[in-house]
């Protein structure tokens, strides 16, 4: 950390700045805002208050529901830094943002609960979810209406957080706030001072939500990469792959062993294999797009392996459905080759960076992935 000044350090102080060590990243910074323990939505026991629908499959736990199909952002590590381009280019044209309507997201909340659904709900996937920041706060409401018992969480990358609508996000039902920083300490310094500011206008000397709302920001990669162009042909024209999407750099990266190649859409840690054996995701949580769609993970930004439609059907018929019957057992033998997206996917390839080293020194293969097109 670089030394602060000690206005800095005392505004860090009033805020219940605490600083987070992750042995792999080494440089992990982190601000937590409210007490876990006085936050009744973390008293839900998820695994007691299990729902089991037909053959006994268990309802996922964690929903995630994209509201708006956009990221202002062009990080190397994301699929975003491809995928952005064509829709840039719409926005150019004067084609809005692709987005899910209040009637649709209604009608998923009302599902949700005649499931008796009291797990975690977060409107956003795949985009900044402050991008739509004329909407999120409906959002919000809309989820609090339905699911009183449910844990309302955000993720933002901050850059079109204010003091407004954070205190309107709160005050609509908003449990927790997870604010990842790029951008290294002076963006921390700024998001702080608005941080208290709010301690400052609501006359508390410390966070005024506390057992209501947390809110956390994490200091990630400082000055991360970010695209400036896509990858083009001489003639200037996007060179796109055989899905018909801008074609990702296939620049090899390298990133903590944390990190890993979503699906194989990257050149993410090619040093880390595809471990043949279980992911949660697709058990556990449940991606709905804009338009419907159940995606297979927060993975699939193409798109690739869509379950059904929520809309169209409901949740509990797509989520008990064959093909999603299938990856989960398929997954449980530890056989991700046979299945599309996950047979390129090193997530959790990789426990930590001391296996990582003994596999390097091993001269494996490196793992390959659809990013060559």
């Amino acid at each position: 950390m670089n030394k602060l000044d000690k206005t800095e350090l005392e505004r860090r102080k009033k805020i219940l700045y605490n600083w987070w060590w992750d042995i792999s990243l080494k440089q992990k910074e982190y601000i937590k805002l409210g007490d876990k323990k006085s936050n009744p939505f973390k008293g839900i026991s998820l695994n007691k208050d299990k729902i089991l629908l037909k053959d006994n499959i268990s309802l996922f736990s964690h929903i995630q529901i994209q509201t708006i199909q956009f990221c202002n952002l062009k990080c190397s590590f994301c699929p975003n830094h491809y995928m952005i381009w064509d829709r840039i280019d719409k926005k150019r044209k004067g084609i809005p943002y692709n987005s899910m309507s209040f009637e649709n997201y209604e009608k998923i909340m009302i599902n949700l609960k005649e499931l008796g659904y009291k797990g975690r709900v977060s409107p956003y996937l795949m985009n900044e979810s402050l991008i739509d920041k004329d909407r999120i706060v409906e959002f919000i409401k809309i989820t609090r209406k339905y699911l009183p018992q449910s844990e309302i969480v955000i993720n933002t990358n901050a850059t079109f957080l204010n003091k407004k609508i954070l205190i309107d996000m709160v005050e609509a039902g908003l449990n927790r706030l997870c604010i990842d920083d790029y951008f290294g300490e002076k963006n921390r310094q700024k998001l702080t001072k608005l941080l208290v500011s709010i301690c400052e206008s609501t006359n508390y000397e410390k966070w005024p939500y506390d057992g209501k709302c947390e809110i956390e920001l994490a200091g990630m990669i400082p000055n991360l990469k970010q695209r400036k162009s896509p990858i083009t042909d001489k003639e200037g024209n996007i060179i796109r792959n055989k899905r018909g999407n801008p074609i990702a750099n296939d620049e090899e990266m390298l990133f903590p062993h944390t990190y890993w190649n979503r699906g194989g859409l990257l050149n993410i840690n090619s040093d880390i294999q595809v471990p043949q054996k279980d992911c949660g995701y697709p058990s556990e949580q449940m991606f709905i797009n804009w338009k419907g769609d159940s995606l297979l993970c927060c993975c699939d930004w193409e798109e690739m392996v869509v379950m059904g439609n929520v809309i169209e059907d409901n949740i509990e018929k797509v989520w008990t459905n064959d093909k999603f019957q299938h990856y989960r057992s398929t997954l449980k033998k530890g056989e991700r080759k046979k299945l599309k997206l996950c047979e390129n996917c090193n997530y959790k390839g990789c426990e930590n960076e001391e296996d990582r080293t003994i596999y390097k020194k091993s001269n494996i293969i490196k793992t390959t992935g659809l990013f060559k097109g």
